[in-house]
């Protein structure tokens, strides 16, 4: 995933969770100097999906699942999207 793509990703989910969404940001395999990918770092709340009934939030806690499952075995650091935009953006 080039720089571009991953900034455009960010920006997206900073206008639907905001600049302080905590993330887990995932260095690339061949350069840890650099942000490869993130996941959602926080795990969902039932009652944040007020909206949602019990399936539609089990399709939410198996996304949170899968990318937590992406943090094994790379490295990796929690931040807000803000600071990962910033840090890419230097």
């Amino acid at each position: 995933m080039g720089n571009s793509n991953l900034i455009g990703r960010i920006i997206e989910d900073m206008a639907c969770y905001g600049k302080s969404f905590k993330v887990f940001a995932i260095r690339s395999e061949k350069d840890s100097n650099i942000f490869a990918d993130y996941v959602n770092a926080d795990q969902p709340i039932h009652d944040d999906y007020l909206y949602a009934d019990d399936e539609d939030f089990e399709e939410v806690m198996n996304y949170y699942k899968e990318g937590i499952g992406k943090l094994e075995g790379r490295e990796y650091e929690c931040m807000t999207l803000l600071q990962l935009l910033e840090y890419i953006e230097k």
